[in-house]
Parts: C-alpha cells; sequence; structure tokens
C-alpha cells in the first residue's frame, strides 16, 4: 500500500493557482509521490493543476467530490480526471433524496448509468461513505446494503468515518477485499482533527488487514487542523509508512 496525501486536507491553501503550485511543491518535499484530489478551487484552470502535479513529479489516482456536487458539474470531474490521469472518479454521501430502500435502487441505477458514462474515457467510480450513510435508512445498515445491490461499485473507505460505525474495521476491510481501491486515515481526540495515529481512533490491525486486501493507496487526510497543516501531513504520513513498514516485516 502506497501513502499519500488526500488534498482535500489543504482545502483554503488551494484557492488560487499559486497557491496550488505551493501546496503541491510543499506536499513533494514531504516526501509525497501519490494523491487524491478534492476540494482545489473549481476558479483554479484544470491544466495549471496538471502541470504543478508534473512538476512536482507527483501523480493523481482519483478525483473525489459529493455526488449531488459531481453530478452537477460532470464534465469538469471527468475532464480533471482525464487531465490528471486519474483512474477513479470518487462520490460521496448518499443523497438525502435517495434516503429509502426504494431511493437506494434509484441510486444504484444512477450510479451505473454514470460508469457507463466514464467507460468511454477509461474512469471508474467509486463510493465514499461518510458517517451519515450508514444510518441513512431507519434500522438498516444502508452502506452495506448498497454494496449488496451493486456488487461491481468499488469503495473509497474512509476510516475515520468507518470508525464511528463499526466495532472491527479490519473484518470490514477483509469482507470487502479488493472492492476497496484505497482507504483515507483520519483521526480525531475530544472532537477535533489531529494527525492520523495521535487521536481516538482504533488502529490495531487495520493496516494489516489493508495490506492483506491488497489496497492500493492510503491517503491522509486532515482537513482542519489546530498547527501548520504541512507538520500535521508530515507526522500522519511518517506514522502510516511505520505501520506499513512494521506489519511487512512481521
Amino acid at each position: 500500500m502506497e501513502s499519500g496525501i488526500q488534498i482535500s486536507s489543504l482545502k483554503p491553501l488551494l484557492m488560487t493557482p499559486q497557491q496550488v503550485e505551493t501546496a503541491f511543491g510543499k506536499c513533494a518535499r514531504l516526501g509525497c509521490r501519490v494523491v487524491q484530489l478534492q476540494w482545489v478551487d473549481p476558479s483554479v484552470p484544470i491544466p495549471v493543476i496538471a502541470k504543478a502535479l508534473a512538476e512536482n513529479q507527483m501523480v493523481s489516482v482519483s478525483v473525489q467530490d459529493f455526488y449531488e456536487t459531481v453530478l452537477a458539474d460532470f464534465d469538469y470531474y471527468v475532464n480533471l480526471n482525464a487531465a490528471t490521469h486519474g483512474t477513479w472518479l470518487c462520490v460521496s454521501r448518499i443523497p438525502d433524496r435517495l434516503k429509502s430502500p426504494d431511493g437506494l435502487d434509484a441510486y444504484v441505477d444512477e450510479l451505473r448509468d454514470m460508469q457507463k458514462k466514464l467507460d468511454p474515457v477509461g474512469q471508474k467510480v467509486c463510493f465514499h461513505p461518510v458517517s451519515a450513510d450508514f444510518a441513512a435508512i431507519p434500522g438498516m445498515n444502508a452502506v452495506e446494503l448498497l454494496l449488496e445491490k451493486m456488487p461491481e461499485l468499488h469503495i473509497c473507505l474512509d476510516l475515520y468515518h468507518l470508525n464511528r460505525n463499526c466495532t472491527d474495521m479490519p473484518g470490514f476491510i477483509r469482507r470487502y477485499g479488493k472492492r476497496i481501491c484505497m482507504v483515507h486515515f483520519k483521526d480525531e481526540k475530544e472532537g477535533i482533527l489531529v494527525p492520523a495515529g495521535q487521536g481516538e481512533v482504533n488502529w490495531e490491525g487495520v493496516v494489516k488487514a489493508c495490506l492483506e486486501a491488497e489496497v492500493p493507496y492510503g491517503f491522509v487526510e486532515q482537513e482542519k487542523w489546530e498547527r501548520d497543516p504541512y507538520d500535521c501531513l508530515k507526522e500522519a504520513m511518517d506514522w502510516l509508512e511505520e505501520e506499513i513498514r512494521n506489519e511487512e516485516t512481521k
């Protein structure tokens, strides 16, 4: 599993072309070589984003945003993913309008329609559940139901959200195995986001399960910070890479 950065972590610092160039340069100097793109301000031209990645010898494997946001500006996200050579168009959240058993069937139909549009450009849709999605339908685990209804759907698994809804994260990871195309490592302490590995999330067995499932990418993520964001991302990356090394040498 290759470690990298979810660029959403730097949202306030990605509002202009110059900020993007600066931020990507700093990420590269942290040792980051792979990213997932999210929340770069839409005013920043796509060629600027692609150039900033290339000049810093970084690659993007995915573009992510909320499902309804992607739906409203589909061509932009597809073009951004294409220009940055990403494979996965990652959509998050079950829309409010579809939070019912019948709505979930409609969501599956919409996701399949999205995939049909992506097939000609060689991209794949994946789903990023957030905490509220698990209880989107009262009395049901809506995320597991969605994954059951659409067995071809891949998952971008945010472990921060999973931790809030699952007592056995390693078991969940093993259950869905190769359907997981990437994971997010995010942590919190007393309700405040902190670098992964420094908070209250129980990481016991998680990295081991990811390696067993051959998850290709693990992105550290922290959208709010109490101190320098690059220090936070560096500490999170160092922790994750050490966890990976420890598991690989056992």
